[in-house]
């Protein structure tokens, strides 16, 4: 009889403590803040990959020495300050007291070790070009020296892939690519086969801990299933949504859409080195071919306006007053007469639908001028390692900058020094460009930067080794339960950390 009592009690304990566990581990992740993400990130190293997938995680991971504030200008971050000592010295006081995620205390060693790291690695090397040498001038500063003075040095080490890590992590053999550590407001706790990525918040976070539990990005690659789980509160937020979808998340109750002018340009990239493409005026006649307009007013259902320059409007020297190369078939046929039969060329684009279908527009105007084509739908990774070793013909891409600067575009797109994995995914090697953007980088007055900014913009159109197509607006898909929602304008960065879920009645 007592043996039975016992068993009796013991089982009606077991099922309840296993409720209140299994409840309580609910209402822990239901406070997680769940993000959906097109593509699946290459590795969590910043240092690594120039690309948003990877980039949009590793930001809430590591800070950077400074950062930008509202109206676009660098701040300090893990820099307590900054200040220069002449045009080429930038003297870096180290915030005192920063935590690592493993509880180690931030130096100005990870400082210089992590810059250095930076310089080698072909993913950040780019953005710190100007770079001569750099010291410990005392425990807490940091002096960096540049080669020539550079206007937009400050601005890149706010990029996410210059962010700043433990260097004694990375010496002990820590795998930095799957299992990162770095000073920011999420450590990493579930990294899996990268579909699903669970981030903690770091309570000892030194701007203060966030006001969640943490962050899952989830992985839908499809832009329809993102909404769907959005809709059905699967996930809290998704980006990018399709402006013919704007109108069902407008008409849902439980959700917010935000429309947000960005710095992103819609690109299409053309290798110069390529059979056909190595000539200028059948680049000329493409450009000519593309019905921009269509797209803009299919595609993105006029959200957005018609590109002339590859540099979005609200980066500064961005110039828009290039005289634009309008659809005109009849024009683009006649460049190109005494050409012969060209090649096919293969246009390559990521899994991303909106692509894909500009690509099917893209596919359709080429026709029209005698060029024939087929479209390649190449995984992400893939497209990424394979377009730097110069396999395509054709690429779409979408450029997001984060900072408002020309300088990141253009180093990063046009001049030689970036061909290849850096960036330079058209091949085009042009001195003449590279003198005006180098010209640019070295003076510090503004509207000396805007006349070779101009120029380069001018030689651009004229050469035609990217084509821009639109400068799209951002609708994003929020949940009503995400509260403070915080987003900078000029880095185009979320602050996750700031925002709550609150139970919606």
């Amino acid at each position: 009889m007592n043996r039975n009592f016992f068993h009796k009690y013991f089982t009606i304990f077991f099922i309840l403590n296993l409720l209140f566990i299994t409840n309580h581990s609910f209402c822990k992740e239901n406070n997680y803040i769940v993000v959906a993400q097109g593509s699946k990130p290459k590795s969590l190293d910043p240092h690594t990959f120039n690309e948003f997938p990877t980039l949009g995680i590793t930001e809430h991971i590591f800070n950077t020495l400074v950062t930008l504030d509202e109206n676009g200008t660098p701040v300090p971050e893990l820099a307590k300050d900054f200040k220069y000592l002449s045009p080429t010295e930038i003297l870096f006081t180290i915030r005192e007291n920063v935590k690592f995620h493993n509880g180690d205390i931030l130096t100005s060693d990870d400082v210089i070790f992590s810059l250095e790291r930076m310089i080698e690695k072909p993913g950040s090397r780019i953005i710190l070009k100007d770079i001569k040498s750099v010291s410990k001038t005392s425990s807490n500063d940091v002096l960096i020296t540049l080669k020539e003075p550079s206007a937009p040095f400050l601005a890149n080490l706010t990029l996410p892939i210059a962010a700043i890590m433990n260097k004694k992590y990375i010496q002990d053999g820590n795998n930095v690519a799957l299992n990162p550590m770095g000073t920011g407001p999420y450590m990493v706790k579930n990294w899996g086969n990268g579909d699903k990525i669970i981030l903690k918040s770091f309570k000892d976070y030194f701007k203060g801990s966030p006001q969640n539990e943490g962050l899952i990005f989830k992985i839908i690659t499809e832009n329809t299933s993102r909404l769907a789980a959005l809709e059905t509160g699967e996930v809290d937020i998704i980006y990018a949504i399709s402006p013919i979808d704007f109108q069902t998340v407008e008409k849902n109750p439980n959700l917010n859409l935000l429309n947000k002018t960005t710095t992103t340009t819609e690109l299409m990239v053309l290798n110069v080195e390529k059979e056909g493409l190595n000539d200028k005026n059948v680049r000329k006649a493409i450009h000519m071919a593309v019905d921009k307009e269509g797209i803009l007013e299919a595609i993105f259902l006029s959200k957005g306006s018609i590109a002339t320059s590859p540099i979005n409007p609200n980066i500064f020297g961005s110039y828009q007053r290039l005289k634009p190369l309008n659809h005109n078939i009849e024009e683009a046929k006649k460049l190109i007469r005494d050409k012969g039969k060209l090649p096919s060329l293969k246009i390559w684009t990521s899994e991303n639908i909106v692509r894909v279908q500009i690509a099917q527009i893209i596919q359709a105007n080429l026709k029209e001028i005698g060029i024939d084509s087929t479209i390649e739908i190449v995984e992400w990774g893939t497209f990424l390692k394979r377009t730097s070793e110069g396999a395509h013909d054709i690429l779409l891409t979408t450029w997001i900058l984060g900072v408002s600067d020309i300088d990141t575009v253009v180093t990063t797109l046009f001049h030689s020094a970036s061909i290849g994995a850096e960036g330079n995914r058209s091949f085009y090697n042009n001195p003449n460009l590279d003198k005006e953007i180098d010209l640019a980088r070295s003076t510090t007055d503004s509207e000396k930067r805007k006349e070779h900014y101009k120029t380069v913009q001018e030689i651009i159109l004229d050469e035609n080794p990217i084509i821009p197509l639109v400068y799209k607006i951002d609708g994003i898909g929020i949940n009503k339960r995400i509260k403070n929602f915080d987003y900078n304008k000029a880095s185009m960065r979320n602050y996750y950390e700031n925002m709550k879920k609150v139970d919606v009645k």
